[in-house]
């Protein structure tokens, strides 16, 4: 249950203040900073450095793949109705919700790979909310992922900016296991609050995903393609126009907020004993199976007794108790059988050695700015010949992705590793011309189980952790997850 939510702080907010700003920040002088000017812009919302659960950031985000639990929704649009090994039960759910403050250790704080190392957004916390409904072959999920920045100008005004993400999902299996489809939404909003405003910019648009996972294959194959979501309309108040220029709370605000369209392609390979795909045991099924078992033993009792004319005992007697015999175990059978499930899934050998790799391809957007770009209300210099917009996301960008989970002490420690690369969405002004390439670190430990009192069944908890390190970029996580 680990995902994580965002505060970044900056101190900006209106272009009258930006000198003043710029001074207070520690930014160049406006002669290599040019102020936003008007709204025809686009807040570009890719997002280079990985912001996700603890495990999907341990692995380099590399999890289209392999795509479980509630954390899989921000890789594959299919992951709500994919079956655990733990799901035991015809109908499950699960909620997660999780804060993680990143810890900054080399003062790294080129968030946006801008190459502009005098913005200082490494001190943020990130948010995620989620739950998840499965029923038999379907799922439902919804997720979504919170960040918020608290801006502050010179005369102290402060104004809030929050940029939510939203998934909202369903899911089927079909063919037993072996392929499971989703679809849904992905919606975003910009939520600007400040003395006398209270505005959303909101905008949703279809994703779908699928999921190859044979029944105890050792490998899986994922996708997901997002289409764009173009958020452009105004919700709330608080927005005036000046001179034909539309603001809210200081800020210039853009014509779009646009998530650009994700192909997100994944590869799940396990090496090791455990196994990776282990059919599903449907508990009605398997419930099924008991009382058709119960009605032939039945069925095979009644043409016994019709032949048992010299028996002992009067026939209508022994039927009579094996008739209560029978009811007692079909009423503890449903129990039985979820105990078995468990042991079976408990049984299972602990090592392995699980590889993941994909590749996240992300789509352009026209007169692109950078949220934090948009957050300061300049772009870099005009003395390097460019304009104030269009300067993020004017091509498509690829990042492949690589990650290994391992299990180094069975049933203590879990660990992950993986790499990443962030390509640089700011063309030739970015310091990082090629981008950069991210080395990521996890890890699990079981530290004990309780049951809370007597209040739930035992379940056993760990303390997690992981690691981002790029050039100019670094950030450290903790949280506190279920062992599984």
């Amino acid at each position: 249950m680990s995902e994580r939510t965002a505060a970044l702080h900056a101190a900006r907010r209106s272009a009258a203040a930006l000198a003043a700003l710029a001074l207070a920040v520690g930014l160049p002088p406006a002669a290599s900073a040019q102020p936003l000017q008007d709204n025809a812009y686009a807040i570009d919302l890719f997002q280079g450095p990985i912001l996700a659960p603890l495990r999907v950031t341990g692995i380099a985000g590399a999890y289209a793949g392999y795509a479980e639990g509630i954390v899989g929704m921000v890789a594959n649009a299919a992951a709500p109705a994919v079956r655990e090994p733990f799901s035991f039960r015809w109908l499950e759910w699960d909620v997660a919700a999780s804060i993680s403050i990143p810890i900054e250790l080399f003062e790294n704080n080129d968030f946006d790979n801008s190459g502009d190392i005098d913005l200082d957004y490494s001190n943020f916390v990130y948010l995620t909310l989620g739950g998840q409904l499965q029923a038999g072959d379907f799922g439902v999920g919804v997720n979504a992922e919170l960040q918020q920045y608290l801006l502050t100008d010179a005369a102290g005004a402060e104004t809030t900016v929050v940029i939510g993400k939203y998934h909202f999902l369903g899911g089927v299996r079909l063919l037993g296991d072996a392929l499971v489809l989703g679809a849904g939404a992905r919606a975003v909003t910009l939520g600007l609050g400040a003395e006398q405003t209270d505005l959303t910019i909101a905008g949703i648009s279809p994703e779908l995903g699928l999921l190859i996972r044979p029944d105890w294959a050792s490998y899986r194959l994922g996708a997901t393609l997002r289409l764009p979501v173009n958020g452009g309309r105004l919700l709330g108040e608080g927005a005036i126009t000046e001179g034909g220029v539309r603001r809210a709370g200081g800020l210039i605000l853009p014509n779009e907020v646009v998530l650009p369209w994700e192909l997100e392609v994944g590869l799940a390979v396990q090496v090791g004993p455990r196994p990776l795909n282990p059919a599903w045991i449907n508990p009605h099924e398997q419930e099924r199976e008991l009382r058709a078992m119960i009605a032939r033993r039945r069925a095979e009792r009644e043409a016994r007794r019709e032949m048992e004319l010299g028996a002992i005992e009067e026939p209508a007697a022994r039927a009579e108790r094996e008739r209560a015999a029978d009811e007692r175990e079909l009423a503890a059978g449903p129990a039985v059988l979820e105990r078995e499930r468990r042991a079976r899934y408990w049984n299972w050998p602990r090592e392995h050695l699980l590889i993941t790799a994909e590749l996240l391809v992300t789509g352009a957007v026209a007169n692109g700015v950078s949220l934090e770009r948009f957050l300061a209300q300049n772009q870099p210099g005009s003395d390097q010949g460019a304009s104030a917009v269009g300067t993020s996301g004017a091509q498509v960008s690829f990042s492949p992705r690589f990650g290994i989970e391992t299990e180094p002490i069975p049933g203590r420690v879990h660990t992950r590793f993986g790499s990443y690369y962030e390509p640089n969405r700011f063309g030739r002004l970015g310091s990082g011309r090629v981008g950069r390439q991210h080395f990521t670190f996890g890890a699990d430990i079981r530290v004990l189980s309780t049951t809370l009192w007597g209040l739930l069944p035992e379940v056993a908890y760990t303390l997690q952790a992981s690691m981002d390190f790029a050039p100019r970029y670094d950030s450290v996580s903790a949280g506190i997850g279920v062992w599984h």
